[in-house]
C-alpha cells in the first residue's frame, strides 16, 4: 500500500504551517500560505481546515479539523498542532513537537486511527522522486526521538482470501511508543493491551473449505532494536530485508493468549537477547509457563505453570550457515529437544516469497529427541477413549507399533522407533538426519507432505535412530 502524494502534500502542509508561523506570525500569512498550498495540489486531491492559528510561543500552528483527501484515500484529524518547525540544510524539515487529535486514515484496504498521536524531535528527510511502488517517505531516514499513539486501531477492509491461510481483519493497540527511531539508532519499541482477530481457512477432506475465526492478545511487548527504520522501510517499499539484518537486542511478551474454536493457548511470558559481533548473529529465546484451557477438562494433570522452552540460533552471515538449538520440557511429561544446520544455498539475492525461501534454504543435518514415558501413555489412553470400542491403550500401543515397524522396515536403522513405541521404558529416542548434500526445504516440506516422497525419504541412508 502507498501513498505518495498524500504523505509529500502531508510534509508540504507541515512545512507551510510551519514556515508561516516561524517568519510571518500573523492569521492572515498562514491562511494564505495554506490556500497557496491548496491551490497547488495534483487534480483529484482536495485539502480542507476549519480553523488555523499561529502558535507564537512555540513558533508553529495549530489547525483544527483538517481533512486531506487523494482519490481513494483520506486522512483526517480534529487537530493538529506543531511546534518550532524549520528546514534543514539538506532540504528536509526538523519538527520540535506535533499532537494530533482523532488521527484517521482510510484507504481502499484500511482503516486505520487512533485518539492521540504525540511526536517530538521529528526530522523529515527530503522527499524522493516519484518511483513505482515506492513512497515518497524514506522511512529508512526519518528521525524521531518520541513518539506515542493512544488507542491505536487498524481495520482490514479487504476480503478474506480463498483459499488463504489466515487473513488479519483488525488490530488494536491501548498504547504503542517508539523512542530513538533513525538510521543506524538503538530504537525502542513499547505496545501495550495489543489484540488481533483473524479468520483462517479450514481444509478438511470430502468438506467445503471453512472459515474458522479466532483472537490473539498481548498484555505487553518490548523490543530493542538497531536500525529498525531500515527494516520497517524495507518491508513498506517491499524490498527484501538487509541480509546482515542484526537480531533485537533484547525483546519481551508477556501473557500472550491465542483464543480459537477448540480452546485457548497461553503463554506467561517471552524473553530474548540478541547480539551480532565479527559477522556472527546470536538470538537466545526463553518461554516459560503454557497453558491449555478448553470446554473439555483434560484428564490428566500438566504441570503448565513451570513448563519451559529454550531456543537458540547462532548465525554466521558470512558463510551463510547457522546452527539452532531448542528444548522444550514439560515437568513429568516430556522433555523435547532439536538441532539443526541450516545453509543458504541462494544469497546473491533476497527473497520474501515463502516458496523462493524454501528453494534457497537447505537442511544439512538435523537430531530430534524424545524422552516422554508418559506423552505417549497419555496419547494412547486419549486415542483409546476416544474410540470408544472397547480396544484397551495397550492394543493401540502394540498396534501402532506394528505398523511403524512395517513402514520403516525400509530403512532397518530406523528399527528402535517402533520398539521405543512399544516400550519407552524410561528411555530417550533420537532420529538423526545428516547429509554430505544439504537437502531444500522445498524438497523436505514436499516430502512431508506426499506419502510417495516419504517413503523415499525414510530408505534414506543419511536418516538414522537410536533409542538409549
Amino acid at each position: 500500500m502507498k501513498r505518495p502524494w498524500l504523505t509529500a502534500s502531508l510534509i508540504s502542509v507541515i512545512a507551510v504551517m510551519g514556515m508561516a508561523g516561524v517568519h510571518h506570525e500573523a492569521h492572515m500569512e498562514l491562511v494564505r500560505g495554506l490556500s497557496s498550498f491548496r491551490a497547488a495540489l495534483p487534480p483529484g486531491t482536495t485539502f480542507t481546515y476549519g480553523s488555523a492559528k499561529p502558535a507564537i510561543l512555540s513558533l508553529g500552528a495549530t489547525l483544527t479539523d483538517i481533512t486531506l483527501r487523494d482519490g481513494s484515500i483520506t486522512l483526517r484529524a480534529t487537530r493538529m498542532r506543531l511546534g518550532h518547525p524549520r528546514p534543514t540544510p539538506n532540504g528536509g524539515l526538523s519538527i520540535r513537537s506535533v499532537e494530533v487529535r482523532e488521527p484517521f486514515l482510510q484507504t481502499p484496504t484500511q482503516i486505520i486511527h487512533g485518539s492521540t498521536l504525540s511526536l517530538r524531535q521529528l526530522i523529515l528527510p527530503p522527499s524522493r522522486p516519484p518511483a513505482d511502488g515506492q513512497s515518497r517517505i524514506d522511512l529508512a531516514h526519518i528521525a524521531l526521538a518520541h513518539g506515542q499513539v493512544e488507542q491505536f486501531s487498524v481495520q482490514n477492509l479487504a476480503p478474506s482470501p480463498s483459499p488463504g491461510p489466515i487473513n488479519v481483519h483488525g488490530l488494536f493497540a491501548s498504547r504503542i511508543t517508539l523512542d530513538n527511531y533513525g538510521p543506524a539508532l538503538v530504537t525502542t519499541l513499547r505496545s501495550d493491551g495489543a489484540t488481533l482477530a483473524y479468520e483462517r481457512t479450514v481444509h478438511t477432506p470430502g468438506q467445503d473449505p471453512q472459515l474458522v475465526s479466532g483472537q490473539a492478545s498481548l498484555e505487553r511487548l518490548d523490543l530493542k532494536q538497531k536500525d529498525l527504520a531500515a527494516q520497517i522501510a524495507a518491508v513498506w517499499d517491499h524490498h527484501p530485508l538487509p541480509s546482515h539484518m542484526p537480531p533485537p537486542q533484547s525483546f519481551a511478551a508477556h501473557n500472550f493468549r491465542l483464543s480459537m474454536t477448540s480452546g485457548t493457548i497461553r503463554l506467561d511470558d517471552l524473553h530474548g537477547t540478541g547480539t551480532l559481533e565479527n559477522q556472527t548473529a546470536t538470538l537466545t529465546q526463553d518461554v516459560k509457563g503454557f497453558h491449555f484451557q478448553s470446554d473439555e477438562k483434560l484428564p490428566f494433570p500438566i504441570n503448565g505453570a513451570k513448563s519451559a522452552a529454550h531456543y537458540v540460533q547462532v548465525s554466521n552471515l558470512a558463510e551463510h550457515t547457522s546452527q539452532t538449538n531448542a528444548t522444550l520440557t514439560i515437568p513429568d511429561f516430556m522433555t523435547l529437544k532439536a538441532d539443526a544446520r541450516i545453509i543458504q544455498t541462494d544469497f546473491a539475492n533476497g527473497h520474501s516469497a515463502p516458496q523462493q525461501i524454501l528453494q534457497s534454504t537447505a537442511l544439512q543435518n538435523m537430531t530430534v529427541s524424545l524422552q516422554g514415558d508418559r506423552l505417549l501413555d497419555t496419547g494412547f489412553a486419549l486415542s483409546a477413549r476416544q474410540a470408544g470400542n472397547g480396544t484397551t491403550a495397550d492394543q493401540l500401543r502394540q498396534k501402532s507399533s506394528q505398523v511403524l515397524q512395517g513402514v520403516l522396515s525400509v530403512n532397518p536403522a530406523l528399527g528402535p522407533v517402533s520398539d521405543y513405541v512399544a516400550n519407552p521404558a524410561g528411555r530417550t529416542l533420537t532420529i538423526a538426519y545428516a547429509s554430505r548434500t544439504p537437502m531444500s526445504l522445498k524438497l523436505l516440506n514436499e516430502a512431508v507432505s506426499s506419502p510417495a516422497a516419504m517413503m523415499a525419504f525414510l530408505t534414506s541412508p543419511d536418516l538414522k535412530a537410536s533409542a538409549e
